[in-house]
């Protein structure tokens, strides 16, 4: 039998592992690639070990005299919950109860963290609907983004009180779905941004700092995970979110523990909401060149930068229709006739007559160089697709981010770290890397993303805590 296939069987069968067992079914993947997600160089030929929903050892294969399985120069867990080093000389046998999963050749890495999407504002990902928020919609989104490979999702200011209680069942481990933080009512500014695909906006509209203060206070006793607001004017054509508004809702969130994010275009918002005490940035600098004041004011707020590039690529791309496409990821997550209205000569015709095609062209390629010179520069850099309103896939959207992060010159190696160690670290969870301790969110690759950053896409297994999902690749 091929290998690939008696992998996918050995995987289908493994039982559902529980985190809080009190011995906890073992399970050992061996030979894999390990890419940990910190940056540091793969490991070849290797052994990760996990219990329950924990990561234990990550480590390099080995054998003792007697041919049994130990793992060299690894990383392990003990049962007093302190890592340890582990060198040739004092190797550790893979326990002998362990489950053995062989994934000679395949790539194993963590699974993907997004700070930027929105729930529930299309049925079918592409048509607007105001009766989208639904608690179904909500389920089936975020299951199909975890089938995607995407293990956590940070939703950004448009989501209703009805999150708050899947959000209490997600994090009692009872939801079946991406794990998902929330801003809960996001703010904007009165008749400006959000705006627009036909959706009703349901978010704070502050008119003075005092308002904005009792709006942010309102908005705090739901215990949201962080605040997210808009500071944009649409391309002048919108009132834009005033200093003293921003600053009055940046400095009240800072007071009930809640870090800020802010939708960014222009340079110079930028630098006044950094110096403001924003936490990050939810979107490019796309207007000019970044320069030394932001860059250093970033670095010594240690703000986070979340490009959402594929974001930028949507506004314009349907025009000419994109090669992905035709892509079978991609179509593996849509709903029936919504590849044929992506196809068709009158919705590119639609995209074709946009006044602003070519601001958003040149939107991007601003996107790209910034986030290659802030990158270059030592600014921190998440990952975030803005995926969720109309046309913005949420699943392939994230693998798309990737690509785009390679093309603007990060490394694939920079590009991962940015999508599960550096958003992870954002979000202050206990995940984003193949590490002892660590929870098992995983992504086992039939290639080489270090390579190809498309064999993210080349999906063989998606594990959340431990728990084996079917993949997108596999329906």
């Amino acid at each position: 039998m091929h290998r690939l296939v008696k992998t996918l069987l050995a995987l289908m069968l493994l039982p559902v592992l529980a985190g809080a067992q009190a011995n906890p079914e073992k399970v050992a993947f061996v030979g894999a690639r390990v890419i940990d997600g910190t940056g540091r160089a793969p490991i070849e030929d290797g052994v990760v070990l996990i219990a329950g929903d924990r990561i234990q050892i990550v480590g390099k294969q080995a054998t003792d005299g007697a041919g049994r399985l130990t793992i060299e120069s690894a990383l392990m867990l003990d049962a007093e919950g302190r890592i340890h080093a582990v060198t040739k000389e004092a190797a550790v046998l893979v326990p002998p109860g362990a489950r053995m999963v062989d994934v000679t050749g395949k790539t194993l890495m963590p699974a993907l963290v997004d700070l930027h999407t929105h729930l529930g504002q299309t049925l079918n990902g592409l048509d607007p609907a105001p009766d989208a928020y639904s608690e179904e919609n909500l389920r089936a989104q975020l299951s199909r983004l975890l089938a995607y490979g995407i293990g956590t999702v940070a939703v950004m200011g448009t989501d209703r009180d009805l999150i708050y209680p899947l959000r209490d069942e997600e994090r009692a481990g009872k939801f079946a779905g991406s794990r998902f933080y929330t801003a809960g009512r996001g703010f904007g500014a009165k008749g400006g941004f959000p705006a627009g695909s036909g959706m009703s906006w349901d978010v704070y509209r502050p008119e003075t700092p005092e308002e904005a203060r009792a709006q942010v206070r309102e908005l705090a006793a739901h215990h949201p995970d962080f605040v997210k607001m808009w500071v944009d004017d649409g391309y002048g054509r919108m009132p834009k979110m005033p200093p003293e508004i921003y600053g009055a809702i940046i400095d009240e969130a800072h007071l009930h523990h809640l870090r800020v994010l802010a939708h960014v275009y222009y340079l110079a918002d930028a630098k006044g909401l950094v110096a403001a005490g924003v936490d990050a940035l939810a979107h490019s600098v796309r207007d000019q060149p970044v320069d030394r004041d932001l860059i250093e004011a970033m670095k010594a707020r240690n703000a986070i930068y979340v490009a959402t590039l594929v974001r930028d690529e949507s506004t314009f791309v349907y025009a000419a229709g994109p090669a992905w496409l035709g892509d079978a990821f991609f179509q593996a997550g849509l709903l029936p006739g919504v590849l044929e209205k992506l196809q068709s000569a009158a919705f590119r015709d639609h995209f074709a007559r946009d006044p602003d095609m070519a601001k958003n062209r040149a939107s991007l390629e601003m996107a790209q160089k910034n986030l290659r010179t802030l990158a270059e520069a030592g600014v921190r850099i998440g990952f975030g697709t803005d995926a969720g309103p109309p046309g913005r896939f949420l699943g392939y959207f994230e693998h798309r981010e990737l690509q785009l992060l390679v093309e603007a010159g990060l490394t694939p190696t920079q590009a991962i770290v940015c999508a599960t160690h550096n958003a992870a670290e954002f979000l202050q969870g206990d995940f984003g890397t193949i590490e002892p301790g660590r929870r098992a969110d995983l992504l086992l690759l039939d290639g080489n993303p270090l390579v190809d950053i498309t064999a993210t896409q080349k999906l063989v297994g998606v594990w959340q805590g431990g728990k084996l999902i079917k993949p997108i690749a596999a329906k």
